[in-house]
This record gives C-alpha cells, sequence and structure tokens, in this order.
C-alpha cells in the first residue's frame, strides 16, 4: 500500500536563462497522506534528467491542508523571489506518479462471469497536458 491517497495542489516552476545554460525545473506539491495529515513534497532539476525529490522541512506530517498550502505557498514565493523562476507552461502530468496508489482497473462483474464471450477492449485513460493553468488544485 502506498503513503500518499491523493495530491491536493500542486505547482510547476521553470527556469530558463539561456546565457548561464539554466534549463531546470521546480514542482511543489501537498500529498494526503493515508492517515489524513499533509506532506509538502519537492521535486527539482535540469530539465530531462532524473528529478531529485525532497520533503520540505517543517512540511512532513502536518494535521491540517491549510498550514501546508501556506507552507507550499512561501516555498513557490521564495523560489519566483530568490532564484528566479517562472511559472511552467502547461503541466507535467507525471512528476508524482510514482508516489500515488495505482488506480484499479473498472471491471464489469458481468462481463467477468461470462468468460466465453468476447471482452471488450480497454480504453486508456486520457492524459493531461498542453498549455493548461499553472497550478492545479484538487
Amino acid at each position: 500500500m502506498t503513503r500518499y491517497r491523493c495530491i491536493k495542489s500542486s505547482v510547476d516552476l521553470h527556469l530558463l536563462d539561456r546565457v548561464r545554460n539554466h534549463d531546470k525545473v521546480y514542482h511543489l506539491a501537498v500529498f494526503e497522506r493515508d492517515d489524513g495529515n499533509f506532506d509538502v513534497l519537492y521535486r527539482y532539476g535540469r530539465r530531462g534528467t532524473t528529478m531529485r525529490l525532497g520533503i520540505l522541512k517543517g512540511g512532513e506530517n502536518l494535521r491540517d491542508y491549510r498550514t501546508a498550502s501556506n507552507l507550499m505557498t512561501r516555498k513557490e514565493a521564495e523560489q519566483v523571489n530568490g532564484d528566479g523562476y517562472q511559472y511552467a507552461s502547461g503541466i507535467t502530468p507525471d512528476v508524482w506518479k510514482d508516489l500515488l496508489p495505482t488506480p484499479l482497473p473498472h471491471e464489469d462483474i458481468s462481463v467477468k462471469q461470462q468468460s466465453h464471450q468476447k471482452s471488450e477492449p480497454e480504453v486508456p485513460m486520457p492524459t493531461i497536458g498542453g498549455d493548461g493553468p499553472k497550478t492545479w488544485f484538487w
């Protein structure tokens, strides 16, 4: 079983500086834990490489969403103002995929019981992408 139930909110930031050859990404997210508390996690690194994962100091095992969201907002402002990150265009849908539980496939009991009939092919889930909002709240 996984440790996290779902993402409550997240933000994607991007730092592009062609003069200094910087192409970095920074992701922040508030996760709801299985025990009902919250964690504020971040991922960062150069675009196209393996991202480093961390938990914000003071952002582990928080009891309420408001405190976790405020901590994420403060860290977001620090990255934008201090390090020069900007809000990324679009979103990165798979950046947190490894920390969330895998959804169970939808099974129809009547189709399962009639094993002699041909089963219908699975329809793939649509992916999120494009130039969506810069911040997502679930």
